[in-house]
């Protein structure tokens, strides 16, 4: 059930991507992932329940990314850097994930509507758990006197911003590189700001 779970969100990720949450259906998941639509009804009675699942399936990523940066070894600035190209990478994976990220007034539409219906309040509280992991690496690097003192959880929260708009533009000029091309900008315009 696994590698049919694996093959399903691959196909929905690229249905999303190609065809869009709206128009999207398990006819169109199933004749992507391989599988008969009654094999993908089996496992998701429909798209939204698929969307979810990925949807909670990059959280869990990104919560794994941070504990990783968390528990690797190195300064908090080389971590954090790791920890943003890694999440980029990531984010292009989760194509739900990255669009309901860059949800603003200039980019909302039917979609990002849609998507945000589909959050669940655990998916919500998850990621302010991860938001407040990235305070906690930012204190590490106060700890170790390279950056400024100033309350890591709100720092974190410009970083994620940051983060944000990194995507949103990627979004929005279709821009032909990967997203993690954008890593080493973000943590250029956050250090900036944090480092004594």
């Amino acid at each position: 059930m696994a590698e049919q779970k694996e093959k399903i969100w691959t196909a929905a990720k690229k249905c999303f991507r190609e065809i869009g949450l709206k128009k999207m259906t398990l006819a169109d998941v199933a004749r992507e992932s391989g599988l008969s639509e009654k094999g993908v009804k089996a496992i998701y009675k429909d798209v939204n329940s698929i969307i979810t699942d990925l949807m909670t399936k990059g959280i869990d990523d990104v919560t794994a990314i941070l504990e990783k940066s968390v528990q690797a070894r190195g300064k908090a600035d080389v971590k954090i850097s790791r920890f943003v190209k890694t999440l980029l990478a990531d984010y292009e994976i989760h194509a739900p994930l990255s669009k309901l990220v860059s949800i603003n007034f200039e980019s909302l539409d039917e979609e990002c509507l849609l998507l945000r219906n589909l959050l669940t309040q655990e998916q919500i509280d998850r990621h302010r758990l991860n938001t407040a992991i990235i305070g906690r690496i930012i204190a590490e690097g106060q700890s170790e006197g390279i950056f400024r003192n100033a309350d890591p959880l709100e720092c974190a929260h410009y970083l994620r911003g940051i983060i944000q708009w990194a995507i949103r533009f990627w979004i929005a000029t279709k821009y032909e590189g990967e997203l993690a091309d954008f890593s080493d900008r973000i943590t250029r315009i956050f250090f900036t700001g944090m480092y004594k």
